[in-house]
């Protein structure tokens, strides 16, 4: 039997990574960290569990990479934005970028969001040291923005703090969207409600009358 190339091996690794992720994902949503096993995750990635191991080494290994994924996932939009650039463009697109995933992966901000109730004791430690860091970073960006006269003298820390909490809402606390709205949000609901968070902060940052 011929063995498969280095091309071939890293396919069928990068898809049974996604295969475990997506399973664990469905776990660890319904059942949390302390009620999830791995022989669960395999079974519902129809994997062995030892694939599971050989991967991600653990079960904590598997959640952490999971939430540095969310993380990455979220930063992204702001993550390469520098002083130079347009303040109302680069917090819009970050503030439409953080709410379209946490629509599109309602289940992976879910299991962030029980993280952070919990204590968040995956968060500390090397994962929570690149989270600190960026807001940090971050931070010193939105000041610069204030400092150049760009955007109102507000606080970059709270800033970022409500557009993490009026993005994440819409994931988070879908089922109490339904029970006031009668029904999930549509498209074109999403896409008020979307503009209407950014219209919000970029006028709370002296950007718009």
């Amino acid at each position: 039997m011929a063995k498969a190339t280095a091309g071939q091996s890293g396919a069928i690794r990068k898809k049974n990574e996604r295969l475990i992720l997506k399973a664990a994902t469905n776990e660890f949503v319904k059942h949390g960290y302390q009620g999830t096993s791995l022989q669960a995750i395999a079974d519902r990635a129809e994997l062995p569990k030892a694939n599971i191991l050989y991967y991600f080494k653990s079960k904590q290994g598997l959640y952490k990479t999971l939430l540095e994924d969310i993380v990455d996932m979220w930063n992204d939009a702001f993550e390469n934005t520098t002083a130079n650039d347009d303040p109302e463009q680069a917090i819009s697109a970050y503030i439409r970028s953080k709410m379209r995933y946490s629509r599109s992966h309602p289940k992976s901000s879910r299991i962030f969001a029980m993280e952070i109730i919990q204590g968040a004791p995956n968060l500390k430690g090397n994962l929570q040291f690149p989270v600190v860091d960026w807001t940090k970073n971050k931070c010193s960006l939105i000041q610069a923005w204030v400092d150049q006269g760009k955007i109102a003298a507000i606080e970059p820390l709270y800033l970022l703090f409500l557009i993490w909490g009026a993005t994440q809402f819409y994931a988070d606390f879908d089922t109490e969207i339904r029970m006031i709205n009668g029904k999930t949000l549509s498209a074109e609901e999403f896409a008020k409600a979307e503009q209407n968070v950014i219209d919000i902060v970029i006028r709370g940052i002296g950007l718009k009358s």
